[in-house]
């Protein structure tokens, strides 16, 4: 049975703030600002709460970058710390980072309405069906995951320029028709709504207000193809030099791989980047790191990243093995676990150690997909299936084509590479 929570454990406060400032704060978040050592949030935040109201607090204004503050903070653990936050804390917001890092016990979330509640009310788009993305913390880029005819899409703008570059993304993106609405100073006596479509706005770009928000409706041209989150997207979706995993095997590689919220993917030798894409593409807040040792490979897969939504793919250049101990790797454990839960190996399976080494970094409980065309990786595979259990198979496909020039009306059957795939789950 768990002990109850004291409150006297709490040294922080977040306390979400909307346009219409100190007054409209309930009695919990009146009291945390009277007896506040120390406020933190930006100009703006903080010109919302009348000094006369916390006469014991030091005031300070958040510093760009925010990072070493926030790390600053939490080693210190100042007694009677408040953040202001816009809105919601946890919803795009300050809230979120803290509820990741500190114990429930250490703090106390006091929400407003977040603006993305409030642009739902103002479009009536009911919350539960509506998806959100914040641009202040993410490329332009990531809004193609969402992309999705029929859907409604809310994006929190890091700028002014933001509406017009967001137009001529969805435009490039084949999203022209989509149904912009463009909120500025949401809440303030100088709001303002803007109502157009990407395309239009594409071509007659203006100027906005630096607090924006969109509401899009989205909608597609229709000669395009809708890509959806399934595994096994279209192979003209990726661009690619011939060395791809192909549609079908992509879906069945990734069925085995069974990405997860929260997980992490390493995709050895990843050529264009395909498998682990899908893997981001298909899950919500999942991880992945590609592995390829061919400079123009790894530029192919960050466009490919790029133009598919997932920009926050991670590329590590270099030949595996040796490319698991590079410099650019132990960054990015500083910043997030490493060890991965899913392993595909799509190339590089007959490189000396490699299947042992990627073996030793599994997570247990974790799973490991290798495929190969080759003789002499199909006898790796075999070893490692004799020595290690789990499953072997292989998989061949065919496809019908013409036979002779096009315009024959006889057609026979084309069979690609027979591909091996070996499947391992680890023992936890």
């Amino acid at each position: 049975m768990s002990k109850p929570i004291s409150p006297s454990q709490n040294w922080l406060t977040i306390i979400g703030i909307g346009q219409e400032g100190y007054d409209l704060l309930n009695h919990n978040a009146k009291t945390a600002l009277k007896t506040a050592k120390l406020i933190l949030g930006s100009k703006r935040q903080l010109s919302l709460i009348p000094k006369d109201k916390t006469k014991a607090a030091k005031r300070e204004l958040w510093p760009s970058p925010m990072q070493p503050r926030l790390e600053r903070l939490k080693k210190q653990r100042p007694k009677n710390t408040v953040i202001i936050a816009t809105g919601d804390p946890l919803c795009w917001g300050i809230g979120e980072h803290f509820s990741n890092t500190l114990d429930a016990h250490e703090m106390h979330i006091i929400p407003a309405p977040s603006i993305i509640t409030l642009i739902a009310a103002k479009m009536h788009w009911p919350s539960a069906t509506t998806q959100s993305l914040s641009l202040c913390s993410q490329p332009i880029e990531a809004i193609a995951r969402y992309l999705e005819p029929g859907k409604n899409l809310i994006l929190l703008s890091a700028t002014s320029e933001h509406p017009n570059k967001i137009a001529n993304f969805l435009k490039t993106h084949a999203y022209g028709p989509s149904k912009l609405t463009i909120l500025e100073n949401l809440g303030d006596q100088n709001e303002s709504i803007t109502k157009t479509t990407a395309k239009a706005l594409t071509s007659k770009p203006r100027k906005f207000a630096a607090l924006n928000s969109l509401a899009i409706g989205l909608e597609k041209e229709p000669t395009s193809t809708t890509l959806t989150h399934n595994p096994g997207l279209p192979d003209e979706a990726f661009e690619h030099d011939g060395q791809l995993t192909k549609q079908h095997m992509r879906a069945i590689t990734l069925a085995h791989l069974r990405p997860s919220t929260g997980e992490l993917l390493w995709d050895i030798g990843t050529g264009n980047g395909s498998i682990a894409i899908e893997w981001l593409r298909s899950t919500p807040n999942t991880n992945a790191i590609a592995f390829e040792k061919n400079n123009k490979r790894a530029q192919t897969c960050k466009h490919n990243a790029d133009n598919l939504g997932v920009p926050h793919l991670q590329i590590i250049k270099g030949e595996a093995p040796a490319s698991f101990q590079t410099k650019q790797l132990k960054q990015v454990a500083i910043e997030q676990p490493t060890n991965p839960d899913a392993i595909f190996i799509g190339g590089g399976i007959t490189v000396p150690t490699l299947l042992d080494k990627a073996l030793k970094a599994l997570k247990p409980g974790g799973r490991l997909v290798a495929n190969t065309v080759s003789i002499e990786g199909e006898a790796i595979l075999i070893k490692a299936y004799q020595t290690h259990g789990g499953a072997l198979s292989r998989h061949s496909h065919q496809q019908a084509d013409p036979i002779g020039n096009h315009a024959s009306n006889f057609h026979g059957w084309r069979p690609q590479m027979a591909i091996i795939q070996w499947v391992y789950h680890k023992p936890r």
